[in-house]
């Protein structure tokens, strides 16, 4: 069984870590996932997966000890992470079936997408200081026993979303091995920790964090914005997703790529323009959160930034406004090319020390999070909607993977939950080692009609059928 070293404390959590533990504490924000679809190849024999999934399980663990380490007191400004002793994979690691097989590249995948719903509505708090702050879910189909889907399903304050590649990369490598190991392999079910463990600092002591002394003025006209229903609890998240065929993903990324734009400022201008016909013209204008990884200014090497799970992040906004839209065909990449614009702004502004200007900074200064945020409770939000993009997960990225690979990485799904505080809507892309672009969607129950919602996921859907 897990257990705990006397609440031992390894250090205390950074700000922004401490941000994501008071939202977890209040049940504002439960946790991320990162799922993908592993594949064997044709020419190699099924082993048991089960066996397998530990033993690679074990190895990652053991390699990236944030896994081991829990966040403690999260009600407190002296929160800290603490170590465990043990971890009992049987409690950690789930093994389910699927209903319905995995369907084609593109589409939905309903069984996935109720699983993802389940698990971000489940929070860490049971048993807190004996279980892990993360679990990993198998989806394995009955009928095709050489490939399965693995949920990775973590707290805020371990990982942001680019941690979910990373946690995968470690994963893949280690699966790898494991398949290259005896036949008659016997995994550890329970991982033995040493006190040895040595975490990474936070951001802030990797990240000068810089104030800008200057910020941008808000805008002269106050518009009518949507924001959905105004900020309230109990925070119950709902989850649907959709998968882009590689065929016309490849086919967008490189209109993308002609146009001048990146993926990133695509998406939130094709999510605006379809919220805009959807919503009454009397909505002027909708805001959109986007996150910008800090990880290429971290002052440490590119190679240990690149391979860690942490979280390390900041956050722009960009408003889009109904009466600037253009009318014709090319509407949604003159959008496109606005935002690129301001995410251009946002890394051209920087400090003496020559890192952007820092939105998170703000945090530096506030010593008790939870009052501020149980504060929120009944205002109006101040964004429409958020839209994370990690980009494409490449396998062993991170890793020393040399052998000839055994298992393929195909889609992959960012996930998370609604946040009682944040956008009213969450939009999470990733593209799999297929590929495949996926896009989720996810609102906390009653801040959004559902008709609103899924006329947005059929659309986003139907725009992206040109490319197919």
């Amino acid at each position: 069984m897990a257990g705990i070293q006397q609440f031992e404390k390894l250090r205390p959590l950074g700000k922004l870590e401490q941000v994501s533990a008071a939202c977890h504490h209040l049940g504002f924000f439960n946790n991320v996932g990162l799922s993908a679809h592993y594949k064997l190849s044709s020419s190699s024999d099924a082993a048991d997966l089960r066996q397998l999934v530990f033993a690679s399980v074990g190895d990652v663990i053991r390699k990236h000890r944030i896994l081991s380490a829990i966040p403690m007191n999260e009600d407190a400004s002296d929160t800290y992470f603490s170590p465990l002793s043990s971890i009992d994979l049987n409690q950690t690691v789930s093994f389910l079936k699927r209903s319905q097989p995995l369907g084609d590249a593109e589409g939905e995948d309903k069984v996935l997408d109720s699983i993802l719903e389940v698990q971000h509505n489940t929070s860490f708090k049971t048993e807190n200081g004996k279980l892990p702050f993360w679990r990993l879910i198998i989806l394995e189909d009955p009928k095709v026993k050489s490939e399965f889907t693995a949920c990775f399903i973590y707290h805020h304050a371990i990982g942001d979303g680019v941690s979910g590649f990373v946690f995968h990369n470690a994963f893949h490598a280690a699966l790898e091995a494991a398949s290259f190991a005896s036949s008659d392999l016997k995994a550890e079910e329970i991982i033995l920790l040493d006190g040895d463990i040595t975490l990474l600092p936070p951001l802030e002591e990797l990240h000068p964090l810089p104030s800008n002394p200057n910020p941008p003025a808000p805008p002269e006209a106050i518009l009518k914005e949507w924001t959905g229903k105004p900020i309230q609890v109990p925070c119950e998240s709902r989850w649907e997703s959709l998968s882009v065929t590689p065929k016309a993903s490849t086919a967008f990324f490189q209109e993308c790529k002609e146009k001048g734009v990146s993926v990133t400022s695509s998406i939130p201008s094709i999510i605006a323009q379809v919220l805009f016909n959807a919503l009454p013209s009397t909505e002027e204008a909708l805001t959109c959160i986007i996150p910008v990884s800090l990880r290429p200014w971290l002052k440490i090497p590119s190679d240990t930034s690149i391979a860690a799970i942490g979280t390390y992040f900041d956050a722009m906004k960009v408003q889009f406004i109904r009466a600037d839209m253009p009318p014709h065909s090319d509407s949604t990449w003159v959008r496109a090319g606005k935002v690129s614009k301001a995410i251009n702004e946002y890394l051209g502004n920087v400090s003496p020390s020559g890192e952007p200007y820092t939105a998170v900074s703000v945090f530096k200064n506030l010593p008790d999070l939870c009052p501020i945020f149980t504060s929120m409770i009944g205002n109006p939000r101040d964004a429409a909607f958020e839209v994370t993009n990690i980009g494409r997960f490449t396998p062993g990225v991170g890793t020393d993977t040399e052998r000839n690979v055994q298992w393929e990485v195909g889609k992959v799904m960012l996930s998370r939950s609604a946040v009682a505080s944040g956008a009213a809507v969450t939009v999470s892309v990733a593209t799999g080692g297929n590929g495949s672009m996926s896009i989720g969607f996810s609102w906390q129950n009653d801040i959004v009609e559902d008709g609103l919602i899924h006329n947005l996921i059929q659309e986003v859907k139907n725009y992206f059928e040109k490319y197919q």
